[in-house]
C-alpha cells in the first residue's frame, strides 16, 4: 500500500494564517520511502503552503504517480481557514481531483505529532506528552471555538494496537504560547527592533535566539523571582504550578520590566524549566508516566528543558525525534496511515535522515554547470577526502559538508552541515560575521566522536539528535572554545558508525591530525535561507556565503 502524510495549507497564504513548516512523507509498503519539508525545495523558510514539490518529490523517488497513492493522512491545522474548507469539503474534494485512488483521512493535530514519536522509536508500549503553541482547534456545537489544542498526554502499546490520547484544556499549560510569545518581546528589547509577533519571516526563530540569550543573564538578580504567583491548571492532571507558562502574557511583562533583556530571557528560561519540571512531576506522581516516554511538539526543541527532564529522571527512557516541531507532522500522519491500515513501519537506522541521496553522478551534473566558477577533484577512496578535508580544518578553513540522505527536521545533522574547528574561540565570531551573519550571542553546535563523549562531557547520556545540552568539562574547555556557550554548556551531536558513517570517518581522520574529537557543526544555509536540499542548492550556497571549501559526495572542491 502506497501511503502519504501531508501538512500545509490548502488554497490560503500560510503566511497570513500562521501556518508553517509544511511537507510530505510516503510510505510504501510499510518501507520509508522519503520525507521532506516544502522549505527545502520552495527555498521560502518555515514555507507553510501546500506541499506540492514535496509531494511530487517523494512520488518520483517511490517511482508512483499520483493514481498510484492509496492512503492519504491530513493533520488538522491552528486556524479557522481550515476548518471552514473542511466542513465544505473543499479540502477532501481537492484531494480527490489530486490522488482519485486514495482514501482521506483527517486526524488531529496533536495525534500527529504522537505519531511521529511513537512510530520513530523502539518502544514497544509507554506513554507520550505533547505540547506546542496550538493544534487543532476544538469547536461548539454552534462552530466557536471552545479551546485550542496545545497539551496532551496519552498511553500507548504497539502489540495490542492501542492508543489512547487525552486532551488536557487549551489555553492552560500553554507553554509554548508563553516562550514564544515572551521570546518575541525580549528579542524585540534586546535588539530595538519593531518586529509584528505575526512577521511569517521571524516568528518561529524567536524561541531559539531567546533561548541563547537566556545564559547571558544574572542568576543571582532572578532566583526570587516568580515564587508568590500560582496558577491552577484543572482537568486531567490538574496541577498547582509556582511558575506561570499560561499568565496570558500580563505578569511576566508587569512585574518584571525593570530587568535587562538578558535578564529576562534568563528568568523566562528558569520559569520555564521549573515549570516544566513540575508539570511532568506531577504526570509522573499521578501514574500517568510509563517508564518509556515519547514527547513530541515544538516546545521540546528547547534542549535546555529536555535536558532538564532527563537529569531529573522523568522517566526511565526519552524518545525526542529530530523532527519534534510541526516539521515532523506530516511523518506522523503517514505513521497514523500505516497503524490504520495494520502494516508494519521500517525506517532507516539514523531517523534524522529520511530525505534524498544523491549519486556522484547527478553531483557531478550539477558541478558541471559552474565549470567557469569552481575547481574540483573526485576521490575514489573516501578515506582520503576526508584526510584531505581535515587538514583544511586544521588549518581553520570553513569547509560546506553535502553527504547522504538529507535531514527531516530543523536541524543539521552531519548531512547538510557547515563545519569548523572548535578549539579557536574566534571562530564563533568568524562564522556569525563571516557566513551566518547572526546576533553574537547565539551559540553553535558541536558533533563529537561517540567513544570520546564521556571525556569532554559531565553528562553520560546519548544525543544523536542534537535535543539536549551538555556541559563541557573545565578542562576540555580550551578544546571545545567555539562550540561552548556563556554558561558552559554546548548542544551536541554523539555520532559513531552505525548513525553517521562517513561524518565518523571525517571525525576520525581529523581526530588523528588536530587530536580534538570534535567539529563545530551548523546548517549548511545562507542567512534566512532552508538549509540546502540539492546538489545544486549547496553549490549556489558555497558560491554566495563565505565559507573556503565544499566536499560533496566524492568531491572537494574549491572556488576558482
Amino acid at each position: 500500500m502506497n501511503i502519504l502524510g501531508i501538512y500545509g495549507a490548502f488554497g490560503w497564504n500560510s503566511r497570513e494564517d500562521w501556518l508553517h513548516d509544511s511537507g510530505a512523507t510516503l510510505f510504501i509498503n510499510g518501507n520509508h520511502v522519503c520525507s521532506i519539508a516544502e522549505e527545502r525545495l520552495s527555498k521560502i523558510k518555515y514555507d507553510g503552503d501546500y506541499p506540492e514539490k514535496s509531494i511530487n518529490y517523494c512520488l518520483s523517488l517511490g517511482s508512483i504517480s499520483k493514481d498510484d497513492v492509496n492512503f492519504i493522512v491530513v493533520p488538522s491545522m491552528a486556524n479557522m481557514s481550515f476548518y471552514s474548507m473542511h466542513k465544505e469539503g473543499k479540502i477532501e474534494g481537492f484531494l480527490k481531483e489530486q490522488f482519485p485512488n486514495a482514501e482521506i483521512k483527517f486526524i488531529s493535530h496533536h495525534t500527529s505529532h504522537a505519531y511521529s514519536s511513537i512510530f520513530s522509536c523502539d518502544y514497544n508500549e509507554g506513554s507520550f506528552v505533547t505540547l506546542d503553541g496550538a493544534g487543532s482547534i476544538i469547536l461548539d456545537s454552534n462552530g466557536r471555538t471552545r479551546f485550542v489544542e496545545d497539551s496532551s498526554i496519552g498511553y500507548f502499546n504497539k502489540k495490542k494496537n492501542i492508543f489512547r490520547l487525552f486532551l488536557t484544556p487549551g489555553g492552560l499549560n500553554n507553554f509554548g504560547s508563553y516562550y514564544q510569545s515572551w521570546s518575541h518581546f525580549i528579542y524585540c528589547k534586546k535588539t530595538g527592533k519593531e518586529i509584528s509577533f505575526h512577521d511569517s519571516k521571524y516568528r518561529e526563530t524567536f524561541p531559539g535566539k531567546i533561548m541563547g540569550l537566556s545564559a547571558y543573564g544574572s542568576r543571582e538578580k532572578i532566583k526570587d523571582c516568580a515564587k508568590e504567583y500560582v496558577i491552577s491548571y484543572e482537568g486531567m492532571p490538574s496541577v498547582n504550578f509556582n511558575s506561570f507558562p499560561g499568565d496570558e502574557f500580563g505578569f511576566f511583562l508587569s512585574q518584571y520590566k525593570h530587568l535587562s533583556a538578558n535578564d529576562q530571557a534568563a528568568l523566562l528560561q528558569k520559569t520555564f524549566e521549573e515549570s516544566g519540571l513540575e508539570y511532568f512531576s506531577a504526570l509522573k506522581k499521578k501514574g500517568y508516566l510509563e517508564d518509556n516516554l515519547c514527547l513530541a511538539g515544538g516546545v521540546f526543541l528547547n534542549v535546555l528543558l529536555n535536558t532538564v527532564l532527563k537529569e531529573n529522571n522523568i522517566a526511565k527512557n526519552i524518545h525526542i525525534p529530530p523532527f519534534t516541531n510541526d516539521s515532523g507532522l506530516h511523518f506522523g500522519a503517514a505513521c497514523y496511515g500505516l497503524y490504520c491500515n495494520h502494516e508494519q513501519i521500517n525506517l532507516p537506522e539514523n531517523i534524522a535522515l529520511l530525505g534524498k541521496e544523491y549519486s556522484n553522478n547527478e553531483i557531478l551534473n550539477a558541478l558541471g554547470n559552474y565549470n567557469k566558477k569552481i575547481e574540483f577533484k573526485k576521490y575514489d577512496n573516501f578515506e582520503e577526502l576526508c584526510k584531505e578535508t581535515s587538514k583544511y580544518l586544521n588549518d581553520n578553513k570553513i569547509i560546506g559538508w553535502f553527504q547522504g540522505r538529507s535531514e527531516m527536521g530543523p536541524r543539521a545533522l552531519g548531512s547538510r552541515s557547515i563545519l569548523m574547528s572548535t578549539n579557536n574561540q574566534g571562530n564563533k565570531d568568524i562564522l556569525n560575521e563571516r557566513v551566518k551573519h547572526r546576533e553574537q550571542w547565539r551559540p553553535f553546535a558541536g558533533v563529537i566522536l561517540e567513544q570520546h563523549h564521556k571525556k569532554y562531557f559531565n553528562e553520560k547520556f546519548q544525543t544523536p539528535y542534537m535535543l539536549y545540552s551538555h556541559t563541557v568539562k573545565p578542562n576540555k574547555v580550551k578544546e571545545l572554545a567555539a562550540i561552548t556557550h556563556k554558561d558552559g554548556t554546548c548542544r551536541i551531536q554523539i555520532v559513531n558508525e552505525k548513525l553517521n558513517s562517513k561524518l565518523t570517518t571525517l571525525l576520525e581522520s581529523y581526530h588523528k591530525i588536530s587530536k580534538i574529537p570534535a567539529l563545530l557543526n551548523t546548517s549548511f544555509n545562507d542567512n534566512g535561507e532552508p538549509i540546502c536540499e540539492t546538489p545544486e542548492d549547496a553549490i549556489k550556497t558555497f558560491l554566495n556565503i563565505d565559507i573556503d571549501y565544499l566536499v560533496i559526495g566524492d568531491y572537494f572542491v574549491s572556488k576558482t
